[in-house]
């Protein structure tokens, strides 16, 4: 379905109910923390302007969240299995969130990883929805026209999509009635405020993947690999890998595992360089901040198989000190890191400022 250009005056009420509050984020954070990232950088703009906040998300993490964030933060999950009408009968999380929702009635409801929610949602809450969206989810290369309608249908019962995006600039179209802002992806305003000094050691980040991705941990073990022997023929000085879990001290003595992800930016704003998977908020991240990094992109057997790839290719186009490296390419790491060492940065500003701006009641 074919988005039409909008106007961005209908947009001051909807910013208004964010300023104002309180604004409930739900965020879906399985399997990987992609989407909670985003939603954690937009939750941290909404406290700055005021707004009373509560995050819920998934319990793994949650536990995450609550080591980051200092607002309230709740579990949800719906039920799991291959019926999604009995799932969300089943689902207490989804109960308890209807009938908080009516008792307590907050301002706007932000709903990000759960589409298949918003039309529920939109008959239930009677304040402002807004959906955070991929633009794979509204208009994947392997979606088919149905799944694109079927898209499109679930996110227009939402008053405001927000679009994140590698890109430079700001788009404001229409899904039917609903007005979709594409904008540069958001970024944690605290990583924005920090000293980055990139004096620090290599840093590895394996996460993201995607429902059905059945072979990440295998590729995964075959990046670990080569950057062990990259550390062995001193094209690394050593690297810090997160999430640590799948290195193996017998197989991989040189690379030292990452530990809690909480701690992942600290090592991020310190790192020379990075090897990363191709998640959208990871590649929005290296590109704020201006790392040297190479990306690796992951192969998912789900619709959105070619949405990493697609981040890469978008990141490498906005910095040339960002280096696209296939999973069948892995001996070139060496060559890949050298050329990212030569390369410098180029700026690029997150969706941060723009969003700032709105919710000030400025613009």
């Amino acid at each position: 379905m074919p988005l039409a250009l909008g106007s961005e005056r209908d947009l001051a009420s909807i910013w208004a109910r964010l300023r104002e509050g309180p604004v409930w984020i739900l965020v879906r954070a399985r399997p990987g923390l992609g989407r909670l990232t985003e939603a954690l950088a937009l939750l941290g703009l909404l406290e700055a302007a005021g707004a009373p906040v509560r995050l819920l998300t998934s319990p793994e993490a949650a536990s995450y969240a609550r080591r980051i964030s200092r607002h309230p933060v709740g579990d949800f999950t719906l039920a799991g299995g291959p019926d999604p009408q009995q799932a969300l009968i089943d689902s207490r999380d989804l109960q308890r969130l209807l009938s908080s929702l009516s008792r307590t009635r907050p301002a706007a409801l932000v709903v990000h990883g759960y589409p298949l929610l918003l039309p529920l949602l939109r008959r239930a809450f009677p304040g402002q929805l807004v959906a955070m969206a991929n633009l794979h989810d509204l208009a994947s290369p392997g979606h088919t026209a149905g799944a694109r309608r079927l898209a499109a249908e679930l996110h227009s019962a939402a008053d405001l999509v927000l679009v994140g995006e590698l890109r430079r600039g700001v788009r404001l179209e229409q899904l039917g009635s609903t007005p979709v802002l594409r904008l540069p992806a958001l970024v944690r305003p605290e990583l924005l405020s920090a000293q980055a000094t990139a004096a620090g050691p290599p840093v590895a980040v394996l996460g993201g993947g995607s429902r059905g991705d059945r072979r990440l941990r295998e590729s995964n073990r075959r990046i670990l690999d080569r950057l062990e022997a990259a550390v062995v023929a001193g094209e690394l000085p050593g690297c810090r890998v997160f999430p640590g879990d799948d290195v193996d001290p017998q197989r991989h003595p040189r690379l030292q595992p990452g530990g809690d992800r909480a701690g992942y930016a600290r090592h991020l704003l310190a790192a020379r360089l990075v090897v990363a998977r191709a998640g959208r908020s990871s590649m929005a991240e290296l590109l704020a901040l201006g790392r040297r990094a190479v990306v690796i992109p992951a192969r998912s057997d789900t619709l959105r198989g070619l949405e990493q790839l697609a981040n890469a290719t978008r990141a490498a186009a906005l910095s040339p000190a960002i280096s696209v490296l296939e999973l069948g390419e892995l001996g070139r790491l060496g060559a890949a890191l050298e050329e990212v060492r030569r390369a410098g940065p180029r700026s690029w500003s997150p969706g941060n400022a723009y969003v700032r701006e709105r919710l000030s009641g400025s613009s």
